[in-house]
């Protein structure tokens, strides 16, 4: 009976892990990560994700800025769409990691995308949305919230 039952267990963690790995013809995106958790004036944010397409067509990119006030509300803002290439990946890729880079309130870089400072101590978080070249949307993928200073 014990055998069976780890037998089961052990079946239904295999067609979890291997669904996973799928691969779908709209394209997906999960953000990993989010540093630094605050930001102060001059920092640079990086944003890790890592998407999937079956067909390797990915062509463009949003990205999504919310704010968060006390009360729990937010706003969110399309920061902008950015081509597929001017994240420096190769073409036709089915599989790939992303890194996304945002200067706060300085203009010290001028090939990063420059995060305006806010007037008080701020909540945010990023989201990221992949179109390809048929128009498929991928899932909305939200970072962690991170905390920007006031400068």
């Amino acid at each position: 009976m014990k055998s069976s039952y780890i037998l089961f267990v052990s079946a239904i963690l295999l067609a979890v892990a291997c669904n996973k790995d799928k691969f779908t013809s709209e394209p997906q995106v999960q953000v990993n990560s989010i540093q630094p958790s605050v930001v102060l004036s001059g920092n640079v944010i990086k944003l890790l994700a890592s998407y999937t397409d079956q067909e390797g067509d990915i062509d463009s990119i949003y990205i999504v800025y919310k704010w968060f006030n006390a009360a729990g509300s937010t706003r969110a803002d399309t920061l902008q769409r950015y081509p597929i290439s001017r994240l420096g990946l190769p073409g036709a890729l089915r599989k790939a990691d992303i890194q996304l880079e945002f200067e706060y309130n300085t203009y010290n870089q001028p090939d990063l995308v420059t995060l305006p400072g806010v007037l008080r101590d701020t909540t945010a978080s990023f989201g990221l949305v992949l179109i390809d070249k048929t128009r498929k949307r991928s899932n909305y993928s939200e970072s962690a919230r991170i905390r920007l200073r006031r400068p």
